[in-house]
């Protein structure tokens, strides 16, 4: 973890200065939908790679797949005509043999960032983090209007032309109730704006576009809704300098004007956190650790009117104060609690626990709530094996089937009992229509294929972080399909000692 920070400060600098059968009439299974919940089943067609550009393969460069792209932490959003797209960290020690990174951790001389060129051993195609879109329901893939190939090293990069030309590190994706879909690039020191229109198809921006935030950035969560309203939710790590008394990890920008302008200088305090909006509501949510600790409560912040009047002077504006939705009891930060909602007034929250320790039987916890958040039911939803349940994802479709997915590893699966060498991660999801509290998710297991196996390394440090921060998922309004896009290790990781090459997947699921 040391190193990683280390490392993640290094890169800032870099970029600061290169910018689940039973027969019943249809009434009453309804009536039992509505009563009880459905947990089903679902039909998962075969997973997909996201491809690279057939330009920048290159069967030289360490790679297992080299028409594939290799990236981790990947974004995954939905417009109303089911055209999605996906953005992923790209892996930034895998842009060039001597990619620049701090000298005690490679020992050649560091060089610089090489993108779609032969004979450097580099996985990019572009500058900007990976932009990929669908227009028929997740079957294929490509990249986004005006990304594409930037051949050369980093100092190459023409900011004039935008697009895949901004040098980015990773992002995320939103869609407005117009579907205009905002991409936000981070380069740790400040963020590119990048705006679609038809599918992803229409490359709106032009210039590289600064968001001009407060401070630097390690990871974005965006929420845009309305007519270009659009919310920023900032992991600074640490304060950045503050207009106000108040202090936390995450800070929040607010937009009226696509992201032309932002407002500053509104501080959530709290520990991890996310934030999830109607599209054509007027409803904000964001769910937090109480406090940067292992153990403490989730909470949840709610506007009801766009998450206005934080700025410019010292406001909370229509943020009402915290509400507590659950306890956390040794909450990791591969932990953090996820909020989502839609349009009807549901909103869900979930997050993963460890009381026992990280190598322990985890939990998965939900909170739930049909009234735009003033009544919330809390339950345990932990399958009923003993594992890690790691970075639990919620998804709402509008007559509110509910999915949640994570990354899974049963004790039982391995060689032995326990976090050990030889046992599988798989990728599980289950959803229940309108759950009640106590209901059962009938989670199994989505890509047959595991995303990893514990090494005899990962054993010996107790290291659970192969699969990296977070994955997302989406649903169809009518609840008939969902998405997942996710990762999944392949073969060793040229650069990276005990580290293995991470391929950003899609799968679609057919809900029964």
């Amino acid at each position: 973890m040391v190193n990683e920070k280390i490392f993640a400060i290094f890169i800032f600098l870099i970029l600061t200065f290169s910018g689940t059968v039973i027969l019943f009439g249809e009434d009453t299974k309804q009536d039992l939908v509505d009563i009880i919940g459905v947990s089903g089943e679902t039909e998962w067609l075969e997973p997909v790679f996201m491809p690279r550009d057939e330009e920048c393969i290159d069967e030289n460069n360490g790679q297992e797949y080299p028409e594939y792209g290799i990236g981790y932490e990947p974004s995954l959003s939905l417009d109303s005509k089911g055209n999605m797209f996906v953005t992923a960290h790209k892996d930034l020690r895998w842009g060039g043999e001597d990619a620049p990174i701090p000298i005690f951790l490679d020992p050649d001389d560091p060089g610089l960032w090489y993108a779609c060129q032969d004979d450097e051993s580099t996985s990019w195609d572009y500058w900007a983090s990976w932009f990929w879109k669908t227009n028929d329901g997740g079957l294929t893939w490509d990249h986004g209007d005006n990304f594409d190939p930037t051949p050369g090293n980093m100092l190459m990069a023409n900011y004039v032309a935008g697009g895949s030309e901004c040098l980015g590190d990773e992002g995320d994706i939103s869609v407005d109730a117009n579907d205009k879909i905002y991409y936000l690039d981070t380069t740790l020191e400040d963020n590119w704006w990048h705006i679609f229109s038809d599918g992803g198809n229409t490359y709106d921006s032009g210039v590289c576009q600064r968001m001009n935030s407060m401070a630097a950035d390690d990871r974005p969560w965006l929420a845009a809704q309305g007519d270009g309203i659009i919310h920023y939710l900032g992991n600074s790590g640490a304060p950045p300098p503050e207009c106000t008394i108040d202090s936390g990890r995450y800070w929040y920008y607010h937009s009226e004007d696509a992201g032309n302008t932002f407002s500053q200088c509104y501080s959530m305090p709290g520990g991890w956190s996310t934030i999830a909006s109607q599209r054509n509501g007027s409803y904000v949510y964001v769910a937090q650790e109480n406090a940067d600790s292992a153990s403490g409560t989730v909470i949840v912040r709610i506007s009801d009117d766009y998450g206005r009047g934080t700025g410019p002077g010292p406001s909370d504006g229509t943020w009402q104060d915290p509400v507590t939705v659950g306890e956390r009891k040794g909450n990791p930060p591969e932990g953090y609690p996820l909020v989502n909602t839609n349009e009807q007034g549901t909103v869900a929250i979930v997050w993963a626990d460890c009381p026992e320790g990280t190598l322990g039987a985890w939990e998965m916890n939900m909170a739930i709530s049909y009234d735009y958040g003033v009544n919330w039911t809390t339950w345990k939803i932990t399958p009923e094996w003993e594992g890690i349940t790691m970075y639990p994802f919620v998804s709402i479709s509008e007559n509110n089937r509910i999915a949640v997915s994570f990354y899974g590893l049963d004790y039982a699966t391995g060689n032995n009992t326990g976090y050990t060498e030889g046992t599988p991660w798989y990728l599980y999801s289950g959803y229940i229509d309108s759950p009640q509290g106590n209901d059962t998710f009938n989670f199994e297991i989505v890509d047959p294929t595991p995303l990893h196996t514990v090494t005899a390394y990962e054993e010996t440090e107790g290291d659970v972080h192969a699969l990296h921060d977070f994955f997302e998922t989406v649903i169809s309004a009518d609840g008939s399909w969902m998405g997942i896009a996710y990762q999944r290790n392949v073969g060793e990781h040229p650069f990276e000692e005990n580290e293995e090459q991470r391929y950003i997947m899609f799968v679609r699921g057919e809900l029964g």
